[in-house]
């Protein structure tokens, strides 16, 4: 008999995961034509985007409230909320509005992706659980690549940006075809109702508080190396290097689709030899990649865009595996009452660690001779911290012996019928 067919994440959520990679993607795509327009600097724009990670304060009372009212209301809000902040950064006549517009769409992105991610934990078995994230993760990368393609078109144009953004609120008219497909997860409807201590309260007690403070540490480092190298994807080349963007764009295409393959091969590792194995592997690789990207001066001509190409593909290939491995693994630490807080405790410690890295970007940029130096530095510094933090977390994949432990135990909260589900 042929076997049954792995699940795989509903539409609706790979939607939303393809959605939020183009809001996320606009950035880099942009940055080029942002700094050309408000007249910045790469210490200005480094240091504007550093602002961003504040916004992630929100996903804090967005995963509460996923654990309190539930998951499909918090994503339906967010879903609702990002078109707006798209029109508004499109309007943004300075500036100090543009990061005002950024603010709001960072904070809603960050809680829809924690958000995500906790439900795909819920909704599939713990077997395929990394293969999971990596689909989810594979939809964001190609969302995340749309921008790229309307930022090339439009970079002869004075205020082409602004265009960029606008096509982003284009999916507000599919929010009534979602309200309809998107159900509550298991978990939530199974602990519905449920009474006991408020998340934030259960995830600070002493069952859970080890695991969520090594948690936050490493997506801080994690976060931290990954903004570091993707926020200039496009900008080192036509700033720091000198390509005309359509070349710039070329070699992002060509680069970033091969390293697609690194969600499914991440996924695949991650659930057949454990977590620690796939993040070893996806961080080397992604350290290779931005020592090549960032770090050294390729050669002129097409061998230099080669160069740039197969550095871009070990940088994009690594940090793919990486994390889709890493959202798996952390989705699984802590039981599902406060999977929607410890995720919102997630994304700030990946805003901040966004925040620190462009701080440094900026920082570094003058001493070291440019942000790809900038960049290669703060990498090849945050990699190690992550893997030391790691170290620490246990394995939670189901092949592996110690997958036992995966959940402290703690008492079980009380209903009105008997005990509720952990």
């Amino acid at each position: 008999m042929k076997a049954a067919a792995a699940p795989r994440p509903a539409a609706p959520l790979l939607a939303l995961m393809a959605y939020w990679g183009y809001l996320s993607g606009v950035h880099g795509s942009i940055a080029p034509l942002l700094a050309r327009s408000f007249a910045l600097s790469d210490a200005e724009i480094a240091g504007l985007f550093s602002w961003l990670g504040v916004a992630s304060l929100l996903a804090l009372a967005v995963g509460r409230a996923a654990d309190r009212i539930g998951r499909r209301w918090a994503l339906l809000a967010c879903a609702g909320g990002l078109p707006l902040a798209a029109v508004a950064s499109a309007l943004a006549p300075d500036p100090r509005s543009y990061l005002v517009a950024q603010l709001a769409a960072f904070g809603l992105g960050a809680s829809l992706l924690a958000v995500v991610t906790i439900v795909l934990a819920e909704e599939l078995p713990p077997a395929e659980h990394a293969r999971g994230q990596g689909r989810a993760g594979l939809a964001l990368a190609i969302g995340s690549a749309l921008p790229l393609l309307a930022a090339a078109a439009l970079a002869g144009q004075e205020e082409g940006w602004r265009a960029v953004w606008a096509i982003g609120a284009l999916p507000l008219l599919a929010l009534p075809w979602l309200a309809r497909r998107l159900p509550e997860s298991g978990a939530r409807r199974a602990a519905r109702g449920a009474a006991g201590p408020d998340p934030a309260h259960r995830l600070l007690s002493r069952a859970h508080r080890a695991r969520a403070l090594h948690a936050f540490g490493a997506v801080l480092a994690i976060q931290g190396a990954e903004a570091a190298a993707r926020a200039w994807l496009f900008y080192h080349p036509v700033r720091g290097l000198g390509l005309p963007p359509r070349h710039a764009g070329a070699v992002l295409l060509l680069g970033g689709g091969l390293g697609l393959a690194g969600f499914r091969l991440g996924g695949w590792l991650s659930d057949t030899r454990g977590r620690r194995p796939a993040l070893l592997a996806g961080g080397a690789l992604f350290a290779i990649g931005v020592a090549g990207f960032y770090g050294a001066t390729p050669p002129p001509g097409s061998a230099g865009l080669a160069w740039l190409a197969v550095s871009l593909a070990a940088l994009a290939s690594g940090g793919n595996a990486a994390l889709a491995t890493f959202r798996a693994h952390a989705a699984e630490l802590l039981p599902a009452p406060v999977r929607g807080t410890f995720g919102g405790l997630l994304a700030v410690g990946g805003a901040v660690g966004w925040s620190l890295a462009m701080l440094a970007v900026a920082a570094l940029s003058e001493l070291v001779g440019g942000v790809g130096h900038a960049v290669t530095c703060v990498v090849l510094v945050a990699l190690p911290v992550a893997a030391l933090l790691l170290r620490r977390l246990p394995e939670t994949a189901p092949g592996p012996r110690d997958a036992r432990r995966r959940m402290p135990a703690e008492p079980p909260a009380r209903t009105a019928g008997g005990p509720a589900p952990a």
